[in-house]
């Protein structure tokens, strides 16, 4: 018997998660994320060294982001019948090779290459949010995967501070970092984390009756109305995201100075290494009780009303406290709608299915993002800065719109909380 696979859970049981499960997840999810974040702020940078534009960069971004988008499904769906262990281990080796293809890179090409197969990486939260949602229940699924979200902070601190200041001593330093987290990571999942067998025969058959009868991963994603209108929000708000987070280090290094110099990969890293501290500051105090005072309806409206004041302010920043605020604003709102639009889409998702939904979720995240920074990089390239700000705003109020209008008043999670 797997012992990576779904468990029987009591939905309304007290929502108390189990740390001795969580913890190696947690662990190994944080050094994954610091080796990621300690490549992302120096690659504008790094390819500019290269000849690289902003359009470039939009691309690079973007292959990477149609590869996730490939993947996503596949990933998942190998999580459900082979456990999440082995598709950890998997997505982890492939960052460490990719970070070592990008250390050795000189030119834009391997660059590419690098970043297409770190898009296979995507997998990792999948397989960690689903393994989060095997051991946890409704009521208290939001917290479990608010808890990797944290995690992904806390590897945000560890791993752009770090490339912040290793940054000062070469824009290659940062990267062997990555090579370093990630190459733990990989020994934490094999040495901490439970389940590496293969599936029971009962869960297989449950998987095969159920893909029998569902052929397709993206219709079994939009088979309730309900994830159909999750779907459509979380594309529109993390388009917008997506916009934002791809070129907001051009943009800044175009239009702002503090004195006397410009925005660069020492800055950015800073600015994602506090953005990692308020992702855990947000998961660990103020998403549980925001879960208990608003509806998946509310919190979303709520979410995108914050990152839209953020995305304001930041078209007409000229002083950094007002660039601060702003980027503050942003990594609120992002660091609650993760975890927020994961555990509504988990919610709704059979058990046996978890790893297939999230991974098709992520996939079209992946598809926003493929698609976004090429446009973002165009407009940022032809210093169409209003025109960048406003069509981020405007994704953003449509998100908003449609989950005012077609969003029920409550929801799962909460009727699991009246139960209790």
């Amino acid at each position: 018997m797997n012992a990576d696979l779904p468990k029987v859970v009591n939905d309304r049981a007290a929502p108390t998660l189990d740390w001795r499960v969580m913890l190696p997840v947690f662990l190994s999810v944080s050094l994954f994320a610091a080796g990621a974040t300690a490549v992302l702020p120096i690659l504008p940078f790094y390819l500019r060294e290269m000849g690289g534009t902003p359009l470039v960069f939009g691309i690079v971004i973007a292959t990477e982001a149609l590869t996730q988008f490939v993947a996503g499904p596949l990933v998942g769906q190998l999580s459900d019948r082979m456990g999440r262990k082995k598709i950890l281990l998997a997505t982890q080796a492939a960052a460490f090779t990719s970070f070592l293809l990008l250390a050795i890179a000189e030119v834009v090409v391997p660059v590419v290459l690098a970043r297409i197969l770190f898009g296979f990486t995507g997998g990792t939260f999948t397989a960690a949010a689903a393994y989060a949602a095997d051991h946890s229940s409704p009521a208290n699924r939001r917290q479990a995967i608010g808890v990797l979200n944290a995690a992904v902070g806390l590897g945000g601190i560890a791993g752009a501070g770090l490339s912040g200041y290793l940054s000062g001593i070469s824009l290659t330093v940062p990267i062997y970092a990555a090579m370093g987290f990630s190459a733990t990571s990989f020994v934490v999942t094999a040495a901490w984390i439970k389940g590496s067998h293969a599936p029971s025969d009962v869960f297989d058959e449950k998987v095969k009756s159920r893909d029998a009868s569902d052929t397709s991963s993206f219709r079994s994603i939009v088979r309730s109305p309900l994830i159909r209108v999750l779907v459509i929000v979380l594309l529109c708000y993390f388009f917008a995201y997506g916009m934002y987070g791809s070129q907001i280090a051009n943009y800044l290094q175009a239009t702002f100075t503090s004195d006397g110099s410009s925005f660069g990969p020492r800055e950015l890293g800073y600015v994602m290494a506090a953005d990692g501290g308020i992702n855990i500051i947000v998961q660990l105090f103020l998403l549980r009780w925001l879960g208990r005072h608003f509806t998946e309806r509310l919190l979303i409206v709520l979410i995108c009303g914050i990152v839209a004041v953020g995305y304001i302010t930041v078209g007409f920043a000229t002083t950094l406290p007002v660039v601060v605020f702003a980027i503050l604003c942003v990594s609120v709102g992002d660091a609650l709608a993760r975890p927020t639009f994961i555990s509504a889409l988990s919610v709704h998702a059979p058990r046996e299915r978890q790893g297939i939904v999230l991974g098709t979720a992520q996939s079209l995240l992946a598809a926003t993002e493929a698609v976004s920074p090429l446009l973002a990089g165009f407009l940022i390239g032809q210093a169409l800065y209003g025109v960048w700000t406003g069509a981020i705003i405007a994704f953003v109020a449509i998100a908003a719109t449609i989950a005012w209008t077609k969003l029920p008043l409550t929801d799962p999670e909460a009727e699991g909380h009246a139960n209790e």
